[in-house]
């Protein structure tokens, strides 16, 4: 009787602690994000996607995952803006302002690891029923440079406007100063330091890699 009396507080301690410590992670949506070709050095990057159509305002968390589609990364060279952001905008049926949306984010690594704690994102609300977030990763952050992730993940609460539902989910962009790209990869430089020379700088990455192959092939052949 002792011994059963023992295991059954063994137990209701596990199953303390386990409620505590053990619970379910939640399961983040996962939406597909086209960056385009590459390699591209450039200062926006636009997509679109229709995950959220749908969706009634109620106020309720949703947890997101933008991974970059068929392996490809973006790199923030040294020259990237510090304000370089990843934008996301929403249309619902409402009219006028219909709230603001609030949260944190963070980019990750090929793991789906954060490469940097959660920041709190900007939001903004438009007259014509739009909303928009922004996640300025390079603010106030560690993250050296260069640096590449593979996807962004936003912890996103909607505005509790019960009536109102997200009609185009649409917008997801990446942005920086013009002249201060970011990269699109694979097949970017390692790096760009100097203002207004990521094409030419491209362009020459890409000759010196050729010749690299070429050498290569040459090489294997003889």
């Amino acid at each position: 009787m002792i011994k059963l009396t023992r295991l059954r507080a063994l137990a209701l301690t596990l199953s303390v602690v386990c409620s505590n410590f053990c619970l379910p992670s939640a399961h983040a949506t996962h939406i597909d994000i086209s960056l385009g070709a590459s390699p591209n050095v450039t200062s926006d990057v636009a997509a679109s996607f229709a995950a959220l159509n749908g969706v009634a305002l109620q106020g309720q968390t949703l947890s997101l995952d933008f991974f970059f589609s068929n392996g490809a990364f973006v790199r923030l060279f040294s020259i990237t803006s510090d304000s370089f952001h990843a934008q996301l905008t929403l249309q619902t049926s409402g009219m006028g302002q219909v709230g603001f949306l609030s949260g944190t984010g963070f980019l990750f690594d090929q793991h789906g690891n954060p490469l940097d704690p959660a920041q709190d994102f900007g939001s903004a609300s438009g007259d014509d029923g739009s909303m928009a977030a922004g996640l300025f990763p390079l603010f106030g952050s560690g993250l050296s440079r260069p640096s590449d992730f593979f996807g962004v993940h936003l912890d996103l609460t909607l505005p509790d406007n019960p009536s109102v539902a997200i009609t185009s989910s649409g917008g997801f962009t990446l942005l920086s100063d013009s002249g201060f790209p970011f990269g699109g990869g694979p097949g970017v430089p390692p790096d760009i330091t100097t203002p207004d020379a990521g094409s030419s700088f491209l362009l020459l990455w890409l000759g010196s890699l050729g010749l690299i192959l070429v050498r290569i092939r040459l090489t294997h052949a003889s």
